[in-house]
C-alpha cells in the first residue's frame, strides 16, 4: 500500500502547493495556495515514514548533537526529519514544535497553534524557518523534501517495512 498511499500523497500536496487562490478562497489571502492540505499531507508523509523506522537503530537522526533513535510513536517519529531522508538539522525543541504546532494541530483540529504560519515562498530553500520567533512552514522546499525522502524510502521499502514494529501493529488489526 505505501508504494501507493505515499506517491498519492505527494500528489496532493504538490496539488495544493500548485494552486492559486482567488477572492473567492480566501478574502485575506488571495493568491495563495491551498496549505492547509499540502502541510498535512506533508507531516502525514514525515509521520508515516518515522513510524517505519520507530525501534530502528539502522536509521541514526542527529538531534541537539546526539545520535538518537526513534524509540515511541508521536513526536518522536518526526526525528526522521535530521535523518538520511530529509537532511535537516532541527533541534529537539524545533522537532516537538513542528510536531505539536503544526501536525497533530492541523490533523486533529484543523488549526495552527498561535504565532505559527505556512508561507508559500518558492525562491526560499529553507523549509522550516524561524522568522521573529514565530516557527514556519515554507511549503515549496518542504514538498522538495518530500519528494527525496519518499523516492529514497520508497528504494528501501522491502528492508525497512516487513520487519517494522509498524508493520507488525498494522497486521494486529486484521
Amino acid at each position: 500500500m505505501l508504494r501507493e498511499s505515499l506517491p498519492e500523497y505527494l500528489h496532493v500536496a504538490e496539488y495544493c502547493v500548485g494552486y492559486k487562490k482567488d477572492a473567492t478562497w480566501s478574502v485575506a489571502a488571495p493568491g495563495g495556495c491551498l496549505g492547509y492540505a499540502a502541510a498535512v499531507m506533508m507531516f502525514a508523509i514525515v509521520d508515516a515514514i518515522g513510524s517505519y523506522h520507530r525501534g530502528d537503530p539502522t536509521l541514526p537522526a542527529l538531534v541537539d548533537g546526539k545520535s538518537v533513535t526513534i524509540r515511541t510513536d508521536g513526536f518522536q517519529h518526526f526525528y526522521v526529519l535530521n535523518s538520511e531522508y530529509y537532511t535537516q538539522i532541527l533541534s529537539g525543541s524545533t522537532i516537538k514544535s513542528l510536531y505539536d504546532r503544526f501536525r497533530s494541530l492541523l490533523v486533529h483540529n484543523a488549526a495552527l497553534a498561535p504565532e505559527s504560519f505556512l508561507l508559500n515562498f518558492s525562491g526560499h530553500h529553507v523549509p522550516f524557518p524561524v522568522s521573529n520567533g514565530r516557527q514556519c512552514v515554507n511549503l515549496p522546499p518542504f514538498l522538495e523534501l518530500s519528494k527525496r525522502a519518499v523516492k529514497r524510502f520508497l528504494e528501501r521499502l522491502d528492508t525497512v517495512v516487513p520487519g517494522s514494529d509498524q508493520a507488525r501493529n498494522i497486521l494486529r488489526k486484521q
